[in-house]
Parts: C-alpha cells; sequence; structure tokens
C-alpha cells in the first residue's frame, strides 16, 4: 500500500472533505448534518486566513487539518488554531495525523505564526496532541451564538 501524500487542499477535493466531517460529526451530532461544501469552497477560494490540507491515497482522501491564522493583539504576532484534523476510520494510528501536522507546522513556520493552539474534548485527540509536542495552556470555553447549535 502506497503511503498518502499530503497536499494543499483544492476545489476539486471540497466533496471529499465535507464527506470526512459528515462520517466524523455523524457520530456525535446524528441529527444535525448541515451542508458544508459552499463554505469549505469559500475558503478554499480565499486562503489568507485559512489553510487546509489533505493527505490522500491514489484512491480517496483519508485526511483533512482546517488551520485558521489571525493576529494575536496581545503577542503582537500572527497565531494559528488548528480547527479540526480528522483522519478516516480505518487509516488512524498510520502516521496520516502526524503528516498533516508536520506539513501544518511547516507552513504556519513559513506564515510566520508564533504560536500553533487546538482544543479538543476527546481524550484519544488530547493525547494524540500531546504527544506531538502540544502543552496543556488553559481551557477553551464557548458559548453557542446561533439555533442551530443549541440543541448541540
Amino acid at each position: 500500500m502506497q503511503a498518502p501524500e499530503t497536499r494543499l487542499a483544492e476545489r476539486k477535493d471540497a466533496r471529499a472533505i465535507e464527506s470526512l466531517i459528515s462520517e466524523w460529526s455523524k457520530q456525535q451530532w446524528p441529527t444535525w448534518q448541515p451542508e458544508r461544501k459552499e463554505t469549505i469552497l469559500k475558503v478554499l477560494d480565499k486562503r489568507n486566513n485559512h489553510l487546509i490540507l489533505v493527505s490522500e491515497t491514489p484512491d480517496e482522501v483519508v485526511g483533512v487539518l482546517h488551520l485558521v491564522f489571525y493576529p494575536d493583539i496581545l503577542l503582537g504576532s500572527l497565531n494559528c488554531h488548528v480547527n479540526f484534523l480528522l483522519v478516516k476510520e480505518g487509516y488512524r494510528g498510520r502516521g496520516i495525523g502526524s503528516g498533516l501536522l508536520d506539513e501544518a507546522t511547516d507552513q504556519a513556520r513559513k506564515k510566520g505564526a508564533l504560536e500553533m493552539h487546538v482544543d479538543t474534548k476527546f481524550e484519544d485527540a488530547a493525547k494524540f496532541y500531546r504527544r506531538y509536542g502540544f502543552k496543556d495552556d488553559g481551557v477553551w470555553l464557548e458559548i453557542r451564538l446561533g439555533e442551530k447549535l443549541a440543541d448541540l
């Protein structure tokens, strides 16, 4: 089996990215499945504050990472946040997530980001990020601002 290739996502990947997200989110929120393709395409078209990476085998996209860049006025620098990292079930534990993070950290450094942040409520994911080198640094809290999210 050929090792997956990590690369910048393109418009042609939007449906595969949406499928990966939907596959994962159905396990978390089975009654809430919004249309995501248009948002994915908008992010891919603008790219200035976003980076979407995919990991693909010759047959399919098996991993995706969305990185959001923002100016941090406290630190006076550019920082970034891993919005999500997903690896298709059946491909986990093969270094795909680490490969996506390797490329994301390289890209963030090239853009001049000082820090990369991530949050998760899943302990397995937290262990993965800690193994990669992320350190616990505070608490991530959330408030729902839209009706669509009120019941999640």
